[in-house]
């Protein structure tokens, strides 16, 4: 008995560092990372490059929805404290259905009622990786010729379990891509 418990044992482990492995291969990032503003917002631009592996794209042809999450942390510099204060923090969500019997794409936003429909999946994908003009903050939280940074992660979210099975089956989340953890410095003047 003691045998056969230690060898699924190994097994289990086995499998969750060979999908660790496969998971840190895959590479995404982010590219064309811009932070601007206007009267009243602070503006990010930004572009998710190498996101969709060729098994995400049979997914998602075979009716699977597909998830990227951009997460935004807004920060004040203060040079004399241990850490910096923390602005504002958001998420946004994207989610790509493709219907079978339409032959569209809809890609929604933060579980917005009107999605955008694409008809192929080049433009669907090139939709999904684009993150223009992204409020990040407003400006009346922010002190001007003060330095803060932006940090910036996507998270690709390949697999989700029902009725928050996901505490239980903790190495699920080893499924999907992230990228690292992108930082900016910018001065509001």
């Amino acid at each position: 008995m003691k045998n056969i418990f230690s060898t699924v044992l190994c097994i289990i482990l086995l499998l969750i560092i060979c999908m660790v492995a496969q998971a840190r291969t895959a590479s995404p990032k982010i590219a064309d990372f811009l932070i601007t503003n206007d009267e009243e917002k602070v503006l990010l631009y930004a572009r998710l490059v190498d996101g969709f592996k060729s098994e995400m794209k049979s997914e998602i042809l075979a009716g699977v929805p597909q998830d990227v999450v951009l997460r935004v942390k807004v920060y004040e510099e203060r040079p004399w404290w241990i850490w910096d204060k923390k602005i504002n923090q958001s998420e946004i969500k994207r989610t790509i259905r493709y219907d079978n019997l339409i032959k569209t794409f809809t890609i929604t936003t933060n579980g917005n009622p009107d999605p955008a429909v694409f008809p192929d999946l080049s433009s669907a994908q090139s939709a999904m990786a684009d993150f223009n003009g992204v409020v990040v903050t407003s400006i009346i939280a922010l002190k001007k010729g003060k330095n803060y940074y932006l940090k910036v992660k996507i998270i690709i979210e390949r697999f989700r379990l029902p009725l928050g099975m996901e505490y239980i089956f903790s190495f699920v989340s080893y499924w999907d891509y992230t990228t690292d953890w992108y930082k900016q410095k910018f001065i509001l003047k």
